[in-house]
């Protein structure tokens, strides 16, 4: 199906059934599990928590929330518009676009070209000369699509929870001697042939 034939809309309270969907394919994306796909389903409380967010972006005049559409007005896949600076340290602001996804089903009908098209325009009404796209970095085929329509890597965003941060800053700061007294309370011993330690404290990694 040619691709002129979807059109990109505002997303409308009648269309949060769909956006929940499409927010379980993203899920689904960002953490992959053997059911993902096969009806994982999201707990009752989350999925009433993102139906609240969903609907609060409806009326949020800071975020733009669209969906591809096709012939019959049945979404096809969603996106997610705001205007902020291109990055952290410049005041240049662009267009932010997240939570870009087409329902695996309707793929290859133009739904993603549809999705960028309108982001442009939305930008070129907002007078803005960049556009921003947050792609899964585990997505090869999304990366695959915006690099052919002419997106850059930009920076690469890592996340971790608090507490893995705070315990691996923890095991880099230990010195020789922790390491000796944690290999002598486990009743370990040290290889002759084992690298030398160095001498003080381990450097944090970045």
């Amino acid at each position: 199906m040619a691709w002129t034939s979807v059109r990109v809309r505002p997303a409308i309270p009648s269309d949060v059934p769909a956006l929940l969907a499409f927010g379980e394919q993203l899920r689904d994306q960002l953490s992959p599990t053997p059911d993902a796909g096969r009806g994982r389903g999201t707990p009752v409380s989350a999925r009433e928590s993102l139906e609240a967010r969903y609907v609060g972006a409806l009326d949020d005049e800071d975020r733009h929330l669209v969906v591809a559409v096709d012939e019959h007005d049945c979404p096809l896949g969603m996106a997610l518009f705001c205007v902020a600076p291109a990055n952290a340290l410049l005041d240049l602001p662009a267009l932010h676009v997240s939570h870009a996804v087409v329902a695996d089903r309707h793929k290859r009908r133009g739904a993603g070209k549809a999705l960028v098209a309108a982001a442009a325009s939305y930008a070129e009404d907002k007078g803005l000369e960049q556009v921003v796209v947050s792609v899964n970095p585990g997505s090869r085929d999304a990366n695959r699509f915006f690099a052919r329509l002419g997106f850059a890597p930009l920076a690469v965003r890592r996340v971790a929870p608090v507490s893995v941060v705070r315990r691996r800053l923890h095991a880099t700061d230990a010195g020789p001697t922790d390491v000796v007294r944690r290999r002598t309370r486990r009743g370990g011993r040290l290889r002759s042939g084992a690298p030398a330690l160095p001498l003080g404290p381990a450097s944090p990694k970045a």
